[in-house]
């Protein structure tokens, strides 16, 4: 009796399925009208989740040496929270300045030319803008010295800049933004010490002028129309808007096997497998892996 030939569309992706499924609107509300997004066991889960994680992260981010070492250690060990910080990837270390502090202070200025061709600086870096000593720290010197170690995150950076300057600005985008670079160097100690520290104003300040990024032309730097219509800024140009390039596993799939049709329209002789190419001689294993002379051994010996 002859057996039905097997269903392989149930291992195909439906390509309606695909696109509903990466591309559908987002739905605000839910079916049964609720306003949250959970029902009360998933809010009671996720609210101690982040209960649990705001603990352990406190925990693990606090030093572990001190009066409440002891209280530190068997917090840990209750909550697992090594465990836990490993497994997220959320491991921190309170040894960013050993062994070697930082021998120089560093800033990077951030402008904007518009069209008219003046400049602006946006005040971004801390140097003369911060009071010592500080009791309160603000996170945008980090940021500061963040884009100079570590240069690949200006252009995102400059794009950031670009869109909040047309959001504040009727919406019309600057041409460029411009880097400097400015360094002081932090005396030695045994110059400082006869005069119990030193003046940060008073040190040799150095500039070096970084690459400019362009708002037109770099990804993501325009601000885009729908925050453009929730702000009563005018649309963008036709083609203005430069996104960022998103393939998902399914357009990867597609592309593949698009790619795959062309090369068997060019060449179809290279598509089907010929059998020369696996030949039954090659494919059987020669004579040698069974060797007749074990097998005889093999038969003398009985």
């Amino acid at each position: 009796m002859a057996e039905a030939p097997a269903d392989t569309t149930a291992d195909t992706p439906s390509p309606q399925l695909a696109e509903a499924l990466l591309r559908a609107p987002l739905q605000v509300t839910a079916p049964d009208g609720r306003p949250w997004a959970y029902k009360t066991a998933g809010q009671i889960f996720i609210s101690l989740f982040i209960l649990y994680h705001v603990v352990v992260l406190l925990q693990h981010t606090t030093p572990s040496t001190g009066l409440a070492a002891t209280f530190n250690r068997t917090l840990a060990e209750a909550l697992k929270a090594g465990h836990y910080m490993r497994a997220a990837s959320n491991v921190q270390s309170w040894s960013m300045f050993a062994p070697n502090p930082h021998r120089s202070n560093m800033f990077l200025q951030v402008f904007v030319e518009t069209k008219d061709g003046n400049t602006f600086d946006l005040q971004h870096d801390m140097y003369g803008r911060r009071e010592y000593p500080y009791i309160f720290y603000d996170r945008m010197g980090k940021i500061n010295r963040r884009l100079i170690e570590q240069d690949r995150y200006q252009r995102h950076y400059a794009a950031w800049v670009c869109r909040d300057w047309a959001l504040t600005h009727g919406g019309e985008m600057p041409v460029r933004v411009k880097f400097v670079k400015m360094w002081t160097k932090v005396p030695h100690p045994s110059k400082v010490i006869p005069t119990m520290g030193f003046d940060p104003m008073q040190l040799k300040l150095t500039k070096e002028h970084m690459p400019s990024v362009e708002c037109s032309t770099t990804v993501h730097a325009q601000l885009p129309d729908e925050i453009r219509a929730r702000h009563g800024l005018p649309p963008l140009k036709p083609g203005e808007f430069r996104d960022a390039p998103q393939q998902t596993w399914w357009d990867r799939a597609e592309m593949r096997a698009k790619t795959i049709e062309r090369r068997r329209a060019l060449n179809p002789d290279e598509v089907t497998p010929p059998a020369e190419v696996t030949p039954p001689a090659e494919v059987t294993p020669p004579a040698e892996v069974t060797p007749p002379v074990e097998a005889a051994g093999a038969e003398g010996g009985d």
